[in-house]
């Protein structure tokens, strides 16, 4: 079986294999073309193995390897019994990933409930079969969208559902929401179990696979506050990131249901109000699931893509990534002053704040509360030897964050200009990096390729040809494990630019694959 894969989202794949069988895909048990068990071999989309077997409750592992190997699979063992063991079955699942590495599809005997097919496809499964799913119908029990009921014999509507959710499946992985699919399904405390111990204790396994950026976040479920990529966001705001120069007087900000914030009428009315200030202030939302927006980063993945239920009542745990994040930010970027105004709802982020800052809480849209924030911004910038910050300076801010910040020194002279309402960077009266709106980020342009080369970053290294429309992992020769999928990246063959693009797939993938698409190529 040659198998082709065409989309992926962290350990999750889906394409063609044998050119004929979409994957994710769960077997038919009935349909010897996919599934036949001869009793001295098990074939699986015309895999071989060849361990004699009684296929499934007796499959059992020889010494720790814990897996059977075909040419182009791997079938797991013992998966009913681990199973009913989350955190070892988790460990198991990524234990098989590092050794075999992306080369073989990962095969999951006898555990195919529906409720927990979308989590296992997320940890990197590939095929099922439809033994588990047989075994219910003749309990009588159907399963629906909204659970399992009991219903006489509905083996038929049974499979209809599963390959109706196979599809959904594939479908997310190729347009990057199945993120959300797996947190929608929750009519499994297993599923859950699965997800949390995933996103709780094998952060750094999942990250470097999940992608930089996804079409949007619907953070409706506690489990979201988890996605890697919100925690990389806030990590990042934690660890690395530098607020713009000349902005010494911090103005704290609730959040708006509107993106970006600065078009929400709140945010401008609030804005049209303190316009002659805005250029000596660092303006800093506060919110959940993101935590810390600085003004600058509003527009960008995913402070610009989110979206929660606005209730005005946040849970314990959004309160304490939120001002854990806060108090740890404020620890590397100091400021003169702080002010906050604040709804009643976010009145606990005081508890962390200087004592001395100046605090309103309550209704952010009075007339008589807007006076007072005017007012107390008028008195500081009198009272604070301040200087004046400028667009550049949150550019550099907002492409450090994105890149690094060890691209300042490249673009600390560059020119801002406005082209078709897209900003980009000009240095050396080139284009450099042009700052996109629709996709929250910055790309990439052959001119600052060189950038990218001298600092060993978000690079793909190529054989030696012109590339076109795409590159694809039989001509990658290394990639640098900083690139995520959907990341701005560099391809060059030993040093010599030949193009910018978008990552496909995972790093590691792009070095072990032979077919797919590794990078989308820009110019």
């Amino acid at each position: 079986m040659v198998f082709k894969d065409n989309n992926f989202f962290g350990f999750a794949r889906t394409g063609i294999a044998g050119e004929r069988w979409e994957y994710p895909i769960i077997l038919n048990t009935q349909n010897q073309e996919e599934f036949l068990n001869s009793g001295e071999e098990l074939i699986i989309l015309g895999n071989r193995f060849k361990k004699v077997i009684t296929y499934p409750e007796t499959i059992r592992s020889i010494g720790n390897r814990g897996f059977e190997e075909s040419e182009d699979m791997v079938m797991m063992l013992n998966t009913l019994e681990i199973i009913e063991r989350p955190k070892q079955f988790v460990s198991r699942i990524i234990s098989i990933r590092n050794e075999i590495g992306w080369k073989k599809l990962i095969y999951a005997p006898g555990i195919g409930d529906p409720f927990l097919i979308p989590v296992l496809v997320y940890l990197g499964i590939s095929v099922f079969d439809d033994i588990f799913l047989r075994k219910q119908s003749y309990r009588g029990l159907r399963y629906t969208p909204v659970g399992v009921i009991k219903d006489g014999s509905p083996l038929e509507s049974n499979q209809n559902f599963v390959r109706g959710e196979m599809a959904v499946i594939r479908e997310s992985i190729r347009n990057g929401t199945l993120r959300e699919m797996v947190e929608k399904v929750q009519f499994s405390s297993k599923a859950l179990e699965i997800l949390r111990i995933l996103d709780f204790s094998s952060y750094e396994i999942i990250e470097p696979v999940f992608p930089s950026r996804t079409p949007y976040i619907m953070a409706n479920s506690i489990e979201s506050l988890e996605r890697p990529d919100l925690k990389r966001y806030r990590e990042k705001i934690t660890n690395s990131y530098e607020k713009p120069v000349n902005r010494e007087v911090a103005l704290i900000m609730p959040c708006s249901a509107r993106k970006p914030y600065s078009t929400s009428r709140t945010h401008m009315e609030i804005l049209s109000r303190i316009g002659e200030f805005r250029q000596y202030i660092h303006e800093l939302i506060v919110t959940s699931p993101v935590a810390l927006v600085p003004r600058e980063l509003e527009n960008i993945y995913p402070a610009m893509f989110y979206n929660i239920p606005v209730v005005g009542h946040w849970y314990e745990d959004e309160k304490v990534i939120m001002k854990n994040t806060l108090s740890a930010y404020l620890k590397r970027n100091t400021y003169k002053k702080i002010i906050a105004y604040i709804t009643e709802d976010l009145e606990f982020i005081s508890e962390i704040l200087p004592s001395d800052s100046l605090i309103m809480a309550g209704d952010i849209k009075s007339e008589s509360n807007l006076r007072w924030l005017y007012s107390a911004l008028e008195s500081t910038l009198k009272e604070t030897d301040l200087k004046r910050g400028s667009r550049m300076d949150q550019h550099v801010s907002r492409s450090k964050f994105q890149f690094g910040n060890w691209i300042e020194k490249y673009i600390e002279g560059a020119k801002v200009i406005n082209n078709y309402n897209q900003e980009m960077l000009v240095v050396e009266g080139k284009p450099a990096i042009v700052f996109n709106e629709n996709l929250g980020k910055y790309t990439i342009n052959k001119s600052s390729a060189k950038w990218f080369i001298e600092n060993g970053k978000f690079l793909v290294e190529i054989d030696d040809f012109k590339p076109t429309s795409n590159v694809y992992p039989v001509g990658v020769v290394d990639a640098t494990e900083d690139i995520r999928t959907e990341d701005e990246v560099v391809l060059h063959h030993k040093g010599e630019v030949k193009g910018v693009g978008i990552a496909k797939m995972p790093f590691r993938a792009m070095k072990e694959l032979k077919k797919g698409i590794a990078v989308k190529v820009r110019n």
